[in-house]
Order: structure tokens, then C-alpha cells, then sequence
């Protein structure tokens, strides 16, 4: 008869262990996993927040209001705050033709929906007028030394 020694322990508990964390991450030692299920919202609540000609909540709680008044307003409102709220269009501050990069940008990269020609336009202007690039500069942002 053999006699167990420390080194044959140690092998037989690592091997365990090794054997044991395999199960584990093939998920044979775990049962089913729990999924989260998102809590129900009533009906009445999204019905006042869906825009009846998209078909979806927005992913805030900006309305058309938060924008500055202008020509453009809503198109803009709709075309932009389908995938971010309002505080990121009012911290930009662009040219025309880096808002109509940005737009490039909003299409092809993040798949923004696509929109026609003459609403690109009323967007643009919009964009360009309501939130032109800020002054820079060591007093830019005083009011008191303007």
C-alpha cells in the first residue's frame, strides 16, 4: 500500500479546484439564470409621452419647449431628441458646417433616421443660428467685462 504524502494531496486539491472552476465557467455547477424583465409601465403614461407621429417615447423628458423659439424648432426637436435629450444640443456651440458634419456623423455612425433634403436644411439653419460657435477667449464667458 502507498502512502499519501504531501505533494499527492496538493496534486489532488488542485486538481479538484482546476476541475471545479471549469464546471463553473461552463455553467454546469450554476442552474438557469434569472433575466431581468423591465417592470410594466401603464398604458395612459406611455401615451403621454409617445409623439403620435414617431411611435415612441423619447429617451427623456425634453419637449419642444426646452428648445430655443425659431424657425425649425419642432423639426429639429424631433429629428435630434430621437436618440439624445436637449442639453446636448445646447452644449454645442458649431458653424454651420460643423453642424452639418455632426449631422453626417449622427447618420452614419449612430444610425439617427434619415431625414429629407429641405428638413436637413430647416434643421441646419436652425441649429446655426440658435447655437453658433461661443466667443473664446480670457473674458468670453463673463458677463460683467462684455
Amino acid at each position: 500500500m502507498t502512502q499519501l504524502n504531501i505533494t499527492h494531496v496538493v496534486v489532488i486539491s488542485l486538481t479538484a479546484v482546476f476541475l471545479l472552476v471549469a464546471l463553473d465557467r461552463a455553467g454546469e455547477l450554476r442552474g438557469p439564470q434569472p433575466t431581468y424583465t423591465p417592470p410594466a409601465v401603464p398604458a395612459p403614461a406611455v401615451a403621454a409621452i409617445v409623439d403620435p407621429d414617431k411611435g415612441k417615447p423619447p429617451p427623456h423628458n425634453d419637449t419642444v419647449e426646452d428648445l430655443p423659439d425659431g424657425k425649425g424648432r419642432e423639426t429639429t426637436f424631433y429629428a435630434c431628441t430621437a436618440c439624445h435629450g436637449v442639453a446636448l444640443i445646447k452644449a454645442q456651440g458649431l458653424t454651420r458646417d460643423l453642424w452639418d458634419s455632426t449631422f453626417d456623423l449622427m447618420l452614419e455612425r449612430h444610425k439617427m433616421a434619415p431625414v429629407k433634403p429641405e428638413e436637413r436644411a430647416e434643421i441646419l439653419d436652425y441649429l446655426a443660428e440658435q447655437f453658433p460657435p461661443r466667443r473664446r477667449g480670457r473674458n468670453a464667458d463673463n458677463p460683467f467685462l462684455k
